[in-house]
């Protein structure tokens, strides 16, 4: 599908005490189902202000954005978010992080133990297994990483939304975790947007 994500003359003004601040303006992007798009440049030129209209967590000032011809409006489970601080409970262990969010998307139409296979397949996938029963203060910061993308990718999104997931991790983490999201995305065919400022990760992914 050619047209599976839209963007159309997306724009966005926020009301500041110093005026109206134009955050973006002017911005159109299609993309095909499967494909996996790097946004990057400078800091603070709005790139992680698009993901957020994508993730519907802000409505766009002017514009329109379309997921599979529908208009995108406030968040919703066809679209999983991976921020670049983890955002873990730091109460429930990674399966009880993973379950929460199975739980809310399926949880009205599966068993309790179709539901947990749901979990557990997810943890599998980052290779977490191991670790699915530690808390979020017991595992590395790559990880934690690695458990927020489970979490967004047993939701079964339509679209993953990822902003600088390790912007915040050491070199070696970060290129391990590279590595292991490119077989992600390949055995899940999942449409990704990736958020950046690092030219070799855009290359690279």
């Amino acid at each position: 599908m050619d047209k599976y994500l839209q963007i159309e003359n997306a724009e966005m003004v926020f009301n500041t005490k110093k005026g109206r601040f134009t955050a973006l303006t002017g911005v159109n992007l299609k993309v095909k189902q499967g494909e996996f798009i790097a946004l990057i440049g400078h800091s603070g030129c709005g790139k992680s202000t698009l993901l957020n209209l994508v993730s519907g967590l802000l409505d766009a000032t002017n514009g329109v954005l379309l997921l599979n011809d529908r208009e995108i409006k406030g968040p919703g489970p066809d679209r999983g978010m991976v921020f670049q601080q983890h955002s873990l409970l730091p109460w429930l262990t990674c399966y009880g992080n993973v379950y929460l969010a199975v739980e809310r998307v399926f949880g009205a139409r599966e068993s309790k133990k179709e539901l947990k296979v749901r979990t557990e397949a997810a943890l599998e996938l980052v290779h977490l297994a191991h670790a699915m029963h530690m808390l979020p203060a017991e595992i590395s910061g790559g990880m934690k990483q690695r458990v927020g993308i489970a979490r967004a990718l047993a939701m079964e999104p339509k679209v993953l939304l990822m902003d600088e997931p390790f912007g915040a991790l050491d070199a070696l983490t970060r290129a391990s975790l590279q590595d292991e999201l490119m077989r992600i995305v390949a055995e899940t065919r999942a449409t990704t947007l990736m958020v950046t400022h690092d030219v070799d990760e855009a290359v690279l992914l």
